[in-house]
């Protein structure tokens, strides 16, 4: 805004000629027309600044509305999106505890099954109730191998020591 300069003679009376120009102003249709009330040779500032800065017309009120809805719409969708995570960490941990049982139980039958049964046990077993036993010298057999990666059995192995 420009400084509106003011010039000052001694004496009582300023002449016309330098006494400060006022701007015109351009009336805006569907305002009323400004009311100014002279108190002496000047204007009331306070009051036309008052007149103008009356800003809550229908325009910027309905800006004003729509912006205070999509705010509460996004405090709405924000609040419903924090519930959901909420909810899902909720589920996160309580799957993870059933997890962590199930791995808890696992632990304790393998050591039950590692436990469960000795060498002399497994020994015993074998000897007494299957009628296993041990290899003697010889019962052994080798075969050279003279071709190909495998064997194949199509009988029984010969029972005739070298």
């Amino acid at each position: 805004m420009a400084k509106e300069r003011y010039y000052y003679e001694e004496g009582g009376a300023i002449r016309e000629d330098f006494a400060p120009r006022r701007k015109k102003q351009v009336e805006q249709p569907g305002r009323p027309k400004k009311k100014t009330v002279k108190k002496g040779r000047s204007y009331d500032k306070a009051a036309e600044k008052a007149e103008q800065s009356r800003g809550f017309d229908f325009g910027y009120t309905l800006v004003l509305v729509l912006m205070i809805g999509v705010a509460i719409a996004a405090c709405a969708i924000m609040i419903t999106v924090h519930e959901k995570v909420e909810s899902k960490e909720s589920q996160i941990e309580a799957l993870q505890i059933e997890i962590q049982n199930i791995e808890d139980d696992n632990i304790a039958v393998a050591n039950k099954l590692d436990g469960m049964y000795s060498l002399e046990d497994i020994y015993s077993i074998a000897t007494g109730e299957l009628g296993m036993v041990y290899s003697e010298n010889g019962s052994i057999l080798y075969y050279d191998q003279e071709q190909g990666d495998y064997v194949k059995q199509y009988g029984d192995v010969p029972k005739t020591t070298e």
